[in-house]
């Protein structure tokens, strides 16, 4: 299952070529396609330059009749297939069988570094499928073109089943409406190793619950000096994570700008990592190693392993005793904040010849029935720890349930009630591809103290205000 990180709010891409397309797209809303424009100025669906006609129904504002469906549509998925063929093909075949005349071909793009550019040129050129899984970042570059098709126009009361604060956060498209359904998240969480927790002289059943704790047992632990790490040194998977978890304003408010250098609390994350890098709290080699930090942890002398539970799989499967010498905690934050959704979503194509089948698809998708077997398929076959966005089907008591001490289920049971209370981090979808890269590269610079950490916070700054004006056209 390809699962991003937790970089991905209005599409920054993975690669910056697509930015003057993009820009020129959202910026303009000229149209080279058929149909009458509803227009962005006056609350009505903005219309996109594209290479063929656009069906008026898609773009008016009228809504879409879900009545009766027929006909057929693709349906793509990003780096499912060959992993969980068996849950979307019987997904289809009962839809099909409840819809007679309906036909939905399933296809799959793998997770590339161009994905985002390579969606918008196919949805320019109108080779998408007719309803797409992307993630955020995805969803934001299609969005910002108007590229695909407003939910809250043509099926009002799309967002009823859906967890109120990720609804609410997740308006991409023009006047703040819902042009993708949230589908599946894996909420980040502290995963911890116990033995070096007792190595450090700290109480192992008590992972921290704030950033100041988590910093307090990792300047500890590097004080023991008997061998052990406190944690990676890549900060891809969880630098923006723990500015959120630190109340962080990393942009304005209107998200037209990064702010984050003037912000007392991005210099103390900076400061206490460069400090515990100093202390030995980190290893030498891993601020450019791996993003995926699993095989150092299993090696059994790294305090803290990856937040994305699903990566407990890796750990279970190549150290058994590191394994179940792992704790899991919530993840870490300051009173008041809720942990963050970052996951994936299902659009349909504003030029989809078939948006009623398409929308009807969508929302089958992700209704709490099929999100909730969605979640227990992950959990019977122990492939991913995944969760629905649906307020219904995260009540259901199944996603909750532990099995004894066994940690992956510990791990389930938590990321069940943080996924209740998670909403979308806007600051969080900015940060990809040479946006990310620029952050990283400074914050790399700083941990390893080639640079103060004011000077790679405004260096950060500065790259990246300037790819955000290149992606704003």
């Amino acid at each position: 299952m390809t699962q991003r990180s937790n970089f991905s709010r209005r599409a920054l891409l993975g690669s910056l070529a697509a930015a003057g397309t993009l820009g020129a797209a959202s910026c303009t809303g000229a149209s080279s396609g058929g149909g009458a424009a509803s227009g962005g100025e006056d609350g009505g669906i903005p219309e996109p330059s594209v290479s063929c006609e656009i069906p008026e129904a898609n773009i008016d504002d009228s809504e879409l009749d879900l009545g009766e469906v027929s006909g057929e549509i693709t349906f793509m998925t990003q780096g499912l297939k060959g992993t969980f063929d068996d849950f979307f093909t019987d997904l289809i075949a009962d839809f099909e069988s409840a819809n007679p005349g309906t036909s939905i071909t399933w296809t799959d793009q793998g997770g590339t570094t161009d994905f985002d550019t390579l969606m918008v040129t196919q949805a320019g050129n109108c080779s998408m499928a007719d309803v797409i899984n992307v993630p955020s970042s995805t969803v934001l570059a299609l969005s910002r073109a108007n590229l695909l098709l407003d939910y809250d126009v043509k099926a009002p009361g799309s967002g009823d089943p859906f967890v109120p604060a990720i609804w609410d956060s997740t308006g991409f498209g023009a006047q703040g409406h819902h042009t993708a359904l949230p589908w599946y998240f894996g909420p980040l969480l502290v995963t911890y190793n116990k033995d070096v927790f007792e190595r450090a002289g700290l109480d192992p059943d008590t992972p921290p619950a704030t950033m100041d704790e988590y910093f307090e047992m990792c300047h500890r632990i590097a004080a023991a000096d008997n061998g052990d790490y406190a944690l990676y040194g890549n900060t891809s998977w969880y630098l923006i994570d723990q500015w959120h978890g630190m109340g962080v304003e990393a942009m304005n408010e209107d998200s037209s700008e990064f702010t984050f250098a003037s912000d007392e609390n991005a210099l103390r994350w900076m400061t206490e990592m460069a400090s515990l890098y100093s202390e030995g709290a980190i290893p030498k080699d891993s601020v450019l190693g791996d993003l995926d930090q699993s095989q150092a942890y299993t090696e059994g002398n790294l305090a803290f392993g990856t937040p994305n539970a699903s990566f407990l799989r890796n750990v279970r499967s190549a150290n058994q005793d590191v394994y179940d010498a792992t704790g899991v905690g919530r993840g870490m934050r300051d009173e008041g904040l809720n942990p963050i959704f970052s996951g994936q979503y299902i659009s349909v194509s504003v030029t989809s010849p078939n948006a009623p089948l398409a929308v009807a698809w969508a929302k089958h998708l992700t209704d709490p029935a099929q999100g909730l077997g969605w979640a227990q398929y992950g959990m019977d076959t122990e492939t991913a720890v995944v969760f629905p966005a649906t307020t219904e089907a995260l009540e259901d008591p199944s996603l909750g349930e532990t099995s004894g001490e066994d940690v992956m289920s510990q791990a389930r049971a938590i990321s069940a009630e943080e996924a209740k209370i998670s909403e979308a981090y806007l600051p969080s979808f900015f940060l990809t591809g040479q946006v990310q890269e620029a952050l990283i590269n400074s914050v790399n610079k700083a941990i390893v103290g080639e640079i103060e950490p004011q000077a790679a916070l405004d260096e950060a700054q500065q790259a990246m205000n300037r790819l955000l004006e290149r992606s704003e056209g």
